[in-house]
């Protein structure tokens, strides 16, 4: 049982390594370099988020202006996304593809609105 769930953990780190690396999508690009920092960019911006977020679990002041800093970080997070999954916006990708990514960029940012005109 234990040697399932060790291969299971190890899937998984495997799969979260790769997301975060996205070594597959940039291995294709005409913007190698300029996609890597894309790349970090977009992944201090996620993690800003995560820790904004969580931060903003707690019980003290200012917690909604750090829920609405960590919706921008997030609406960030998925402009670069934009510009890794179109090859720095020169490939077309189909809009079905990107519906949740073209959705959740401007509502993260009315929700992080909201969270600074709404306390």
């Amino acid at each position: 049982m234990s040697h399932l769930l060790q291969d299971e953990l190890g899937e998984i780190l495997h799969d979260a390594l790769e997301g975060l690396s996205e070594e597959e999508v940039i291995s294709h690009s005409r913007h190698r370099r300029l996609e890597h920092a894309i790349l970090l960019l977009r992944n201090l911006a996620v993690g800003t988020a995560v820790v904004l977020f969580l931060l903003s679990l707690l019980h003290i002041p200012g917690r909604y202006t750090l829920k609405a800093i960590a919706y921008f970080f997030g609406a960030a997070a998925y402009c670069l996304e934009f510009a890794l999954l179109t090859d720095c916006f020169t490939k077309r990708v189909p809009h079905q593809e990107m519906f949740m990514a073209y959705c959740f960029g401007p509502l993260y940012i009315l929700l992080g609105l909201s969270y600074l005109l709404g306390h």
